[in-house]
């Protein structure tokens, strides 16, 4: 009789534990139910967005310039990165030691300091800067900090961080706050006072050969590129060069380079497929993901492929300058073929209406359908055409369009 009892309470676990899963199972299904049957309308504001056919590959930069010679002990820049400079130009200082060297450059950099400060000190509010042009300056100028952290760029990320602080202090001016610069003036100032410049001043210059743009960033490379026949290169010669560069990327002289000629070259070897879109002479945009810097290029060759043709040498001309453009040398790019201008909404956005694709608007609570024009699918998204003339009852630009809804249809009103 106890055994009985046993298997009885056995049995019962058994047919309990079926109906919990059983239960758990029916929770489930019905919850799918309840929210299939209640979609929260989703809406989303109608704005412009451009997105763009792509092609991402590694160029090499290849420019008209001559590392700087006839130096002799320690020299230091004496020009600016970046800065233009004519022939005869002083370009480095020599020194007879590294002491003297270094006790020169503090020197330097004190003037500098003082300069910065009183030029703050003095700068009026009103004529500092429109704020939104500082906020800007602000996150770029993190963004590129964090990007040169990155990649072990301890001087331009330092470069960076100055400008951060310059750009905060001055957005402080700005708004009103008062910002007192005597101490750190007056600081500097004893320090000057003190330094003894007389003993460390440099023995000797070296001047430009010729007037460009001068970089304090050389890697070796300068004297192996040849500028002059730059429009007759092969995939064969991009490689050797690819392979050069690859090889002395990182190396830095003291003496820095000149850049004589303002246009300058990109190359790179893609497929003949990418290229499609391109042509040769056409303007287009190129984007050098190191720095998120926009260039305006003009494609010299390459994009005219043969139709036997497997990959091109795509030569791209620039003729934009900084200090950032000066150091490159090797650079992961986006080459921008074709843009697509219009409104990016959601998929799920997109119906089909007696044959026409287009979205519904939601107007004063009532749904309204607005045809468009797919002019791109991307992931989880399409662009719109908006504003056409040639579509009638079209989107227009801040509709608010319905992303998600349910039983969704012209005319129907939303309490």
């Amino acid at each position: 009789m106890v055994k009985n009892r046993k298997k009885l309470s056995a049995l019962s676990r058994q047919n309990i534990f079926i109906a919990v899963i059983i239960l758990i199972i029916v929770g489930i299904i019905l919850g799918e139910c309840i929210s299939v049957l209640n979609i929260r309308l989703q809406t989303q504001v109608a704005e412009a967005a451009t997105v763009y056919d792509i092609i991402e590959t590694r160029a090499l930069v290849i420019r008209d310039e001559k590392a700087v010679e006839g130096l002799s002990g320690i020299a230091i820049p004496a020009a600016a990165d970046g800065e233009k400079v004519h022939t005869g130009g002083e370009i480095a200082m020599m020194f007879p030691s590294a002491e003297n060297a270094q006790r020169y450059a503090e020197f330097q950099e004190l003037e500098e300091k003082h300069k910065y400060y009183t030029d703050m000190s003095n700068t009026a509010v009103g004529s500092v800067t429109d704020i939104e042009v500082l906020e800007k300056n602000i996150l770029s100028n993190v963004n590129g900090y964090i990007r040169s952290a990155g990649r072990n760029d301890l001087n331009r990320a330092n470069a960076y961080a100055l400008d951060i602080n310059d750009n905060f202090t001055r957005r402080s001016l700005l708004v009103g706050e008062t910002v007192d610069f005597s101490s750190v003036i007056s600081d500097i100032e004893n320090q000057i006072s003190a330094a003894d410049v007389s003993s460390c001043k440099p023995t000797g210059y070296v001047k430009a050969e010729k007037a460009g743009y001068y970089s304090r960033y050389s890697d070796g490379c300068e004297g192996v590129f040849d500028y002059s026949k730059v429009k007759d290169m092969t995939v064969d010669t991009f490689s050797e060069y690819l392979k050069t560069a690859v090889e002395a990327k990182g190396t830095v002289q003291n003496g820095g380079k000149i850049i004589s000629s303002f246009v300058w070259y990109l190359a790179c070897v893609v497929s003949a497929e990418d290229v499609d879109g391109l042509r040769d002479g056409y303007n287009t945009q190129v984007v050098v993901k190191s720095t998120d810097t926009e260039l305006k290029c003009t494609v010299v060759k390459g994009a005219d492929v043969a139709l036997s043709a497997d990959q091109t040498l795509l030569l791209l001309s620039c003729n934009e300058m900084d200090k950032d453009i000066l150091s490159m040398r090797l650079e992961d790019i986006e080459i921008r073929v074709k843009s697509y201008n219009g409104i990016k909404v959601d998929s799920r956005a997109v119906h089909d209406k007696d044959g026409e694709k287009g979205v519904y608007a939601l107007v004063s609570n009532i749904a309204k359908w607005r045809r468009a024009e797919i002019l791109y699918t991307g992931n989880g998204y399409v662009i719109l055409s908006y504003n056409d003339p040639d579509i009638k009852n079209g989107i227009k630009l801040y509709d608010k369009i319905i992303v998600r809804g349910r039983d969704v249809y012209d005319g129907k009103v939303f309490a």
